[in-house]
């Protein structure tokens, strides 16, 4: 339970330093001006390994494809087989329905919010410039992948907002861009 001094102050700096200062005032690795929010959260996540492909986020009640869309699973090895397809939003949509329409254990995988993909995000990169668990998610491309939220835009095109596994972080992006896709669903 924090003191209440501390609790003024994450009140008052708001839910990012909030992460920062209970990771530091809970001795975990890591703080909010040392890692970035997308760290703190990724570190705070228990993944449990299905067997299957799929990793399961406890916390958030939320399973994720380890595979982007194009690769294949490989559980011998360990990792994912084949190259990643980057496709417009309009493309992913029709992947995702082809899945759930092909899919033998599950039929409701979905593109991920931004709130979500951020969990699995590091603000670390790899030694190959990836910011992600290379063994919770091998093969991952170093690029811009879709999520689900919109950009709100006075703009006549709608945008909608994508998370880069490599050094480039968040940006929005009109629905003809080409990026690559990782899929979750509720539940495990």
């Amino acid at each position: 339970m924090a003191t209440p001094s501390l609790r003024f102050i994450q009140m008052a700096l708001g839910l990012g330093a909030c992460l920062g200062l209970a990771s530091a005032h809970s001795g975990t690795r890591g703080s909010l001006a040392e890692d970035g929010l997308f760290s703190v959260m990724a570190e705070s996540q228990q993944l449990l390994d299905n067997a299957d492909g799929t990793l399961t986020d406890r916390t958030a009640q939320i399973t994720w494809m380890r595979c982007s869309l194009g690769q294949r699973w490989d559980e011998s090895l360990k990792t994912c087989q084949g190259n990643a397809q980057s496709m417009n939003l309009d493309q992913a949509r029709r992947a995702v329905q082809q899945v759930n329409q092909s899919a033998t254990f599950h039929q409701d995988w979905r593109l991920p919010s931004l709130t979500e993909i951020a969990r699995i995000t590091s603000s670390r990169s790899n030694p190959d410039g990836v910011r992600i668990s290379r063994r919770d998610f091998p093969a991952t491309p170093a690029s811009f992948f879709w999520t689900s939220s919109a950009k709100a835009s006075r703009d006549y095109e709608p945008l909608w907002y994508a998370m880069s596994f490599g050094s480039e972080g968040l940006k929005a992006v009109p629905a003809d861009s080409k990026l690559f896709v990782r899929l979750v669903r509720y539940g495990n």
